[in-house]
């Protein structure tokens, strides 16, 4: 993956991020790989039909992969 796709990638996590974290279930939002390429990662605190159904699978044309992941805490 070049820097300038990573740099596409952070762009549009930055976007979609705060609209991300409104949404019930999700607990974080990064950034990662799925098949050798950037991807935008959605942390959700369970596994749910009703939350996986309301996420998108992809952003800007960037894919989304929805890791599952329980509450974050601060240490």
């Amino acid at each position: 993956m070049t820097w300038t796709a990573v740099a596409s990638v952070v762009d549009v996590k930055r976007r979609h991020e705060s609209r991300l974290m409104k949404m019930r279930g999700v607990v974080g939002v990064g950034i990662g790989q799925k098949d050798g390429k950037g991807c935008i990662c959605i942390y959700v605190k369970e596994d749910n039909p009703k939350i996986r159904s309301v996420l998108p699978e992809s952003l800007d044309e960037v894919p989304v992969e929805v890791i599952v992941t329980g509450n974050f805490k601060a240490l």
